[in-house]
């Protein structure tokens, strides 16, 4: 228990939406936490350890400058039935994620400090993340915006998409996403 997780520990990532329990204490800072049956190693600065009666500890967000802080919580928007923009996408099945850097880094905060030398490894991590998001919560679908630029990101995508099976990738919606879109159907 050097990290101050033990196994069995609940907690909850803080650069994508989830939440899991600890499996495995590999050693270092590692931890290898278990959601949906799926086993993923991460660091222990990249969740929040969440206890069963205390919920203070999920209001809390990574800055990006290596600190914890503390925000409020805001109060979920009253939904009135009309469905827009990306939530509209998530009630359908379908899953948008915008690999641009800035977009990144918008979302994001530790990735501000990221050189541009590194963004490949960062969209990479991203479009791995998000993949493991969609499977966990059974989209549908999920479209990468990934830009034109020289194809570098899109052919890295189309390569590392050939190890999911059971996935079938087409273009993006030219329509709604230009040609720098591609979308990647689960089953």
């Amino acid at each position: 228990m050097e990290n101050g997780y033990k196994i069995g520990d609940r907690v909850r990532f803080l650069d994508f939406e989830g939440d899991g329990r600890v499996s495995a204490l590999p050693g270092g800072d590692i931890l290898e936490i278990e959601m949906d049956g799926m086993r993923m190693r991460v660091s222990s600065r990249e969740v929040v350890r969440i206890d069963a009666c205390d919920n203070s500890q999920e209001i809390r967000l990574y800055d990006g400058n290596n600190r914890i802080s503390q925000f409020k919580q805001k109060p979920t928007p009253h939904n009135n039935g009309i469905r827009t923009g990306r939530k509209s996408h998530l009630q359908d099945g379908r899953m948008e994620v915008d690999l641009h850097m800035e977009r990144i880094r918008e979302k994001y905060p530790a990735a501000r400090n990221i050189p541009d030398s590194d963004a490949l490894f960062v969209q990479l991590d991203v479009f791995e993340k998000s993949m493991a998001e969609a499977f966990r919560k059974g989209m549908r679908s999920v479209v990468f915006i990934h830009g034109h630029g020289r194809g570098i990101l899109r052919s890295e995508l189309l390569k590392r998409l050939k190890e999911y099976p059971g996935t079938v990738v087409q273009d993006a919606s030219v329509l709604s996403y230009g040609d720098g879109a591609i979308e990647v159907f689960l089953k």
